[in-house]
């Protein structure tokens, strides 16, 4: 279910319930921006409503926190409270959670690793390359360049 609406109507609430004209949260957000997304006509980025939240003076986890309330016709509190309830169950509500994302391997090369490992184990066992080669079902060659050299060495 789309948020565009739930969106709308906070920000519209949390504005106009601190007295603030569009123009006066605008910040690096254009006045028109503002009046679509309080309309409903257009989505905003997490920075945006990053950006919101804090011109709105709120952290932007309680600004979400109304977001997911008002769809899920829900108090704020009902949903703050679910989600620390979850975070304890995954537990992770008093871990420091990483800032950027971790370097993704390509998949080939997270293959082409399992395979050096699964030939340094058979290698470990005392088996040829020829027999690895067939075990493995792969080219000689493959087993040959990963006998020795991990893949990316």
């Amino acid at each position: 279910m789309s948020l565009r609406r739930p969106f709308a109507a906070v920000l519209q609430l949390l504005r106009n319930h601190q007295g603030l004209t569009q123009r006066a949260i605008a910040g690096n957000i254009t006045q028109n921006h503002i009046s679509q997304l309080e309309t409903a006509k257009t989505t905003a980025t997490v920075d945006v409503a990053n950006d919101l939240a804090s011109a709105l003076n709120v952290e932007a986890a309680t600004f979400f926190s109304m977001v997911i309330a008002a769809e899920q016709r829900r108090s704020p509190r009902e949903i703050l409270l679910s989600a620390i309830s979850e975070l304890e169950r995954l537990g992770l509500a008093d871990a420091v959670l990483p800032e950027e994302p971790r370097q993704l391997e390509a998949p080939r090369v997270v293959a082409s690793r399992e395979k050096w490992r699964s030939i340094q184990a058979l290698k470990a066992e005392g088996y040829s390359q020829s027999d690895i080669a067939r075990k493995l079902h792969c080219h000689k060659a493959t087993v040959w360049r990963l006998w020795n050299d991990e893949p990316g060495n």
